[in-house]
């Protein structure tokens, strides 16, 4: 939201310059401020992932029932379910790790770790990686559901994904979008100045090469800051 201009014009004009500077100062900095934040957008997203993890993924039910709930953190580190018996009470089996919700839940977590330690074109890629892991591993964990209940249940069985299954897919397809855009546009961009010819000391930014002012503690055209 754009500070609005608000002062009473009885002000002596000395102050009313004052207010005016002030807020042409902020709005020119909303933008490398904007920038900034925008830069930490990945490794929330993949934190928001891990934490819908605990939230429910897979639910299956017979003839309308359902029979159990399993949510991601369970499916990454083993649970029991409960099997219902033609005769006699249900049966409680050890489900071991999916070895694909392990797999979706360290990306998730990596993804985390590289936007918040590397702060490089290094850790862009990688982070990226990281989205693309991840949802190959949710299809994968899904396909593989699938497949296990039909063959051992016959069709007896429906297989519901939940909330959170859902979440951690349009959260690693966000995480993929934001870093895919910045690793396309940091090798979009020349080694040379893109902003023209500048003085003797400024800086470039090391993810998208724009040039920047010696003193300038943040890129001007994408927020990152610098060292």
């Amino acid at each position: 939201m754009q500070p609005e201009l608000c002062y009473d014009a009885r002000l002596p004009d000395k102050a009313k310059f004052v207010v005016i500077v002030f807020l042409v100062r902020e709005c020119a900095g909303g933008r490398s401020f904007m920038g900034e934040n925008l830069s930490k957008l990945s490794p929330v997203t993949y934190g928001l992932a891990v934490i819908c993890f605990f939230l429910p993924f897979v639910t299956f039910s017979c003839q309308g029932q359902r029979v159990a709930s399993i949510s991601g953190i369970e499916l990454a580190t083993g649970s029991s379910v409960q099997q219902p018996q033609m005769f006699g009470p249900a049966q409680t089996r050890r489900e071991p790790p999916n070895s694909w919700a392990v797999l979706a839940l360290l990306c998730a977590v990596a993804g985390t770790a590289f936007g918040f330690i590397l702060k490089k074109r290094g850790g862009v890629a990688l982070s990226a990686l990281a989205g693309v892991g991840g949802l190959l591993s949710l299809v994968a964990l899904k396909s593989q559901i699938d497949n296990e209940v039909l063959t051992q249940s016959g069709g007896m069985i429906q297989v519901n994904y939940g909330l959170g299954f859902y979440l951690v897919l349009i959260l690693f397809l966000t995480a993929l979008g934001l870093n895919g855009y910045w690793v396309a546009r940091a090798r979009g961009s020349p080694a040379s100045p893109v902003n023209g010819a500048g003085k003797p000391g400024d800086r470039f930014c090391t993810q998208c090469g724009s040039r920047n002012a010696a003193a300038d503690l943040f890129c001007k055209e994408c927020g990152t800051k610098f060292a």
